[in-house]
């Protein structure tokens, strides 16, 4: 029964499948999967790799870290980094499957993408990127030099492949297609270290993937605005103004309720603009793999296979823009991102020059890295020495600080921040970086 059950499942692939579609026959993993004592395999490999990120503890975080800003707490229907990475992966399978792409795989990369999102969103992500990049410190010094940079794509990758202890090995020990999607979910300029094996750095990401790249884009596009339309951040008469909605109620015509409220505006444009987005994909997707098959299957991708058609994309496009201009930047929003980030500009700073405030665990990783003395063991006159000479001076010790700081809720985040400010153990930033920070 074991061997039937996982065989029919990839026997029904083989069958309903398009040909260019990845199969979890060809799945590969950098360890070996353990019988973990089980006596029947009812999952393909791909299906094994999505429980095992649903299972995971970043997982489980993303539901206390806001899509953008900071997530407050009396807010019940705001959406957060876990609504919005279901609704990647319900948006990336309903594309996967209308194109014969293996739905598994799809849903897999899906749930895993944001799994290196760091707290208060891209602002946090741009606070790390400037930490890692060596063009602050914290302090308002002149930072630490290049360090590889950090990126949300890249991070998600060091999880699923480092950072998650739930086995012998370290990682979760997906196989190299979700990986792959995992790694070319974003973009990464720059590297930290040498691209990580079987993901193919440079190449374009296979057809499930690039799925999810659009899916992730309509989904990220559609919750902003439907989260400002329901919270009264823009107005409903400037966003029935859109080229998109425009769109969208020309086609509805008569069925669009012109005079209803703000609520039920709100749903009819959140729900016509997700059909109509993620239909014009599948349609427009379709014509180009029937016009580029022979160069797929000899695996000749442009990474543009699957997508929506140019007009549309304009539309997409232009609520983008608009969303930009009215939702993202303004007063409130800035503020509310300037606190995020100035919250992980100063934990990195504290902990970089005192690494004895930091928890065990972030300690005993560098411990693990290098092979230095766990720093709690040493005598209390040589922790001064020890941390000067090494901590400070480690690029290795700062990728752990970053690691730790990327895992952080928004919610422990902040509380941390607050409880260090109370001990005095982070720094008052200096008027020239307040000045930078304006500048940026």
């Amino acid at each position: 029964m074991a061997k039937s059950m996982r065989k029919g499942l990839e026997e029904f692939e083989e069958r309903a499948l398009a040909p260019y579609a990845c199969r979890s026959t060809d799945a590969t993993r950098r360890f070996p999967v353990g019988a973990d004592g089980r006596a029947f395999d009812y999952r393909t490999a791909f299906q094994r790799d999505r429980d095992r990120i649903v299972y995971s503890r970043a997982f489980r975080r993303l539901r206390q870290k806001a899509q953008a800003g900071i997530l407050p707490a009396y807010e019940d229907h705001r959406r957060n980094r876990l609504t919005h990475t279901l609704e990647v992966a319900q948006l990336a399978r309903t594309i996967a499957r209308a194109l014969s792409l293996n739905e598994d795989l799809t849903e897999a990369i899906a749930l895993a993408h944001d799994l290196g999102q760091p707290p208060f969103g891209p602002a946090g992500e741009r606070a790390l990127d400037d930490l890692m990049s060596g063009r602050l410190d914290g302090r308002g010094g002149p930072g630490l030099g290049e360090l590889g940079g950090f990126g949300r794509s890249w991070q998600s990758l060091r999880v699923v492949d480092l950072l998650e202890k739930r086995y012998d090995h370290p990682g979760l020990n997906l196989t190299d297609q979700v990986r792959e999607g995992v790694y070319k979910s974003g973009t990464a300029s720059r590297l930290p270290e040498a691209p990580p094996d079987a993901v193919r750095h440079g190449e374009s990401p296979h057809l499930e993937a690039q799925s999810v790249l659009c899916a992730d884009r309509v989904a990220g596009a559609l919750s902003d605005l439907d989260d400002a339309l329901q919270s009264g951040a823009v107005d409903i008469a400037q966003v029935e103004r859109l080229p998109v909605v425009g769109e969208l109620r020309r086609k509805l015509g008569d069925r669009y309720r012109a005079r209803a409220g703000r609520f039920i505006k709100a749903n009819a444009i959140h729900r016509g603009l997700t059909h109509l987005l993620v239909t014009t994909t599948i349609l427009n997707s379709r014509k180009r793999l029937a016009s580029r098959t022979d160069r797929i299957l000899a695996g000749d991708l442009t990474g543009t296979e699957i997508g929506m058609s140019g007009a549309a994309e304009k539309l997409l496009t232009d609520l983008e823009r608009f969303l930009s201009q009215r939702v993202h930047r303004g007063f409130g929003p800035d503020r509310v991102d300037g606190r995020g980030r100035r919250v992980l500009l100063g934990l990195f700073a504290a902990y970089h020059g005192d690494p004895g405030l930091l928890e065990d665990h972030v300690l005993f990783r560098y411990r693990s890295l290098t092979g230095r003395p766990y720093l709690r063991d040493l005598p209390r006159d040589e922790t001064a020495a020890e941390t000067a000479g090494h901590y400070r001076s480690d690029p290795r010790f700062a990728r752990v600080l970053s690691d730790y700081l990327a895992g952080m809720t928004d919610t422990y985040a902040m509380m941390e921040h607050a409880r260090l400010m109370e001990m005095g153990a982070v720094p008052i930033p200096s008027v020239e970086q307040l000045r930078r920070e304006e500048d940026r």
